[in-house]
């Protein structure tokens, strides 16, 4: 996917995908982020197919950095800024309806935050924490849902089905293709915000 955002973007814009809401997946997207994309102009956040953790809060903070100063080494204006250890420019969120838990409270929070738009399908409101036990036989586990998230509507979060800003659909037949709708309207989506 990176390959093809590269591509399409003429090296403009960044890609990364979260692959699940956990410790691993924040330090690969700081790691993609402040290392192949530091210099891209915008940012595509692909969050398709993520199960969830606990990582939504994490990531706001990240994409949501307001830049405060430049940097001027003997007086000469140099690439870099504060803070640079977090992502200053414009981003979406590419979004779909397999994303599960904290998949959905981080495009929720995103949107809410209003750091850029949702680009995908919806994303079912499955925002509830849950509590994972396995049983006595390994391959047996459920989870016993304990804490709701309250949203800006004052009720669980939880069957609030969240909606994208640019509902795009990513048909499997031209998806196994290599032809990926979703991304490719992010990219167009970018690549306009990087013109204002």
């Amino acid at each position: 996917m990176r390959t093809m955002v590269e591509k399409q973007s003429n090296g403009k814009v960044g890609y990364v995908h979260v692959q699940g809401m956990n410790d691993g997946s924040f330090r690969t997207v700081y790691e993609e982020v402040i290392g192949l994309s530091y210099d891209k102009l915008a940012l595509i956040v692909d969050t398709r197919l993520n199960g969830g953790g606990w990582l939504h809060d994490d990531l706001i903070t990240f994409l949501g950095g307001k830049e405060y100063m430049k940097f001027a080494p003997y007086g000469f204006k140099a690439e870099g800024q504060e803070p640079i250890n977090k992502w200053t420019k414009p981003s979406c969120v590419v979004m779909s309806e397999g994303n599960y838990s904290d998949a959905f409270i981080f495009p929720y929070v995103y949107k809410d935050h209003g750091l850029g738009k949702l680009i995908g399908k919806p994303v079912p409101g499955t925002g509830t924490a849950v509590w994972w036990e396995t049983q006595i036989a390994p391959t047996l586990v459920f989870g016993i849902p304990m804490i709701a998230t309250i949203g800006k509507e004052g009720r669980p979060t939880e069957n609030l089905q969240l909606y994208p800003d640019i509902d795009v659909d990513l048909p499997n037949n031209e998806f196994t293709k290599g032809k990926d709708a979703q991304l490719e309207r992010a990219i167009q989506e970018m690549l306009n915000a990087v013109k204002k």
